[in-house]
């Protein structure tokens, strides 16, 4: 079943408010190294890529009905998104592997206080151990789940942002091809010239972004078309 056009439009700005709010996240998680909170390197780097991320996504979906720049925004969010969903699928492996380590250290380390305790009283240790096996079995089950399940919405999302800038990139050469033919100045080019015109430090950093944005751009253009 097609999803109506009024929602194919709806979805992109929803994923990127869901992923600035997400992101928004890695804020706090850097601020609670200033509040004693301990971190290892890997969480820090996570939590420094989601604020480094933050401003792209934001951009995006501020600028998404901006007509004349919505493509660059758009252009380089997908493939930050691209690169965001493969960071965070190897980082859920990562915290998943932690996690099952440090659960399988306690196991043992309560299965070993049971088997020293157990010369005592055999019964109701056997049975404490079989409850907190359930209660284990219940947790692995929960995260296997909740993992699984927000890998496949993830990725359901990034198809989505990827179909959304396909069809962009699609409607942005047709419209081109009508513009050379008609010789109509294009609006997008009159913002490039302002930015490439401009001076100084914030018109270097412009330049810089206009440049990866392009860069995004044409790389996807190539990619999907």
């Amino acid at each position: 079943m097609a999803i109506p056009s009024s929602l194919q439009r709806l979805l992109p700005q929803v994923i990127l408010g869901i992923t600035i709010l997400n992101k928004a996240g890695g804020i706090y998680g850097i601020l609670s190294l200033f509040t004693g909170h301990p971190i290892d390197f890997w969480q820090w780097l996570y939590n420094s890529l989601a604020i480094i991320m933050l401003p792209v996504y934001a951009t995006a979906l501020i600028n998404l009905r901006h007509k004349s720049r919505n493509l660059r925004k758009i252009s380089l969010a997908t493939v930050v998104y691209l690169i965001d969903t493969i960071i965070g699928t190897l980082y859920t492996i990562y915290f998943v592997y932690f996690w099952f380590s440090s659960e399988e250290g306690s196991t043992e380390e309560v299965e070993g206080g049971a088997l020293m305790r157990r010369k005592t009283d055999a019964s109701d240790e056997g049975a404490n151990l079989s409850s907190q096996s359930a209660s284990a079995g219940r947790e692995l089950f929960f995260i296997f789940a909740t993992t699984i399940a927000m890998s496949v919405v993830r990725i359901y999302f990034a198809l989505v942002i990827v179909s959304f800038t396909k069809a962009l990139l699609k409607k942005n050469s047709m419209e081109q091809r009508y513009r050379d033919d008609s010789n109509e100045p294009s609006t997008a080019d009159a913002e490039e010239t302002e930015i490439l015109n401009s001076t100084g430090l914030t018109g270097e950093f412009k330049k810089f972004m206009l440049d990866i944005e392009i860069r995004s751009k044409e790389f996807l253009d190539d990619l999907l078309n």
